[in-house]
């Protein structure tokens, strides 16, 4: 499996209470974080790019809005993996600007041989259930969850046999910007 069998799913429909705009167009060092991660998942090699949640049209991107409104995250991967082209999609939220192109290529890599239903990035000790590989498949679990009303995502997971890669190294942390405080933050770093 290449890194370009996998879609790349970027979940960019939070609503941004605590920010206090849509994190999707923040700046970050001359580009969006949006586009930042486009640009990153081309880098990568990803070929189907999938926003989840964000209005606007990009070229040679596909669009996906909730078919359920108001169910969070879920609701989010739930139209998209119905979307999605591959088997097997990675996921990561439109606040992770920093995101760490090796790390994720470990990660791919220790799913892929470990032949896991899902795979999950723990950062020095923290699980990121929104950063990871899902099988797209997946939709047909979510559509119980969320039917009447949002849920967390780990209601998914715990269905699956799912493994955490783990990095604990401060250097490659992938941290949501979800403060205006955790914005000034990254800005500060070159």
């Amino acid at each position: 499996m290449n890194y370009s069998d996998l879609s790349f799913l970027i979940l960019a429909g939070g609503k941004s209470r605590r920010m206090g705009t849509d994190k999707a167009d923040l700046d970050y060092h001359g580009h969006t974080f949006l586009e930042t991660l486009i640009e990153k998942a081309r880098k990568m090699g990803f070929t189907d790019i999938i926003i989840s949640g964000y209005p606007h049209e990009i070229s040679g991107i596909t669009p996906v809005a909730d078919e359920l409104a108001g169910r969070g995250p879920l609701g989010g991967m739930y139209s998209c993996f119905k979307k999605a082209k591959n088997k097997y999609c990675f996921i990561v939220c439109v606040d992770v600007p920093q995101l760490v192109e090796d790390t994720i290529f470990s990660l791919i890599d220790f799913h892929m041989k470990e032949k896991n239903e899902i795979t999950l990035l723990s950062q020095n000790g923290k699980v990121e259930p929104l950063i990871g590989v899902f099988p797209t498949s997946s939709y047909k679990k979510i559509l119980p969850i969320i039917r009447d009303h949002s849920a967390k995502v780990f209601r998914l997971i715990d269905q699956y046999d799912y493994k955490i890669f783990s990095v604990n190294d401060e250097s490659k942390t992938m941290a949501n910007i979800n403060t205006p405080e955790d914005y000034q933050q990254i800005m500060k770093k070159p």
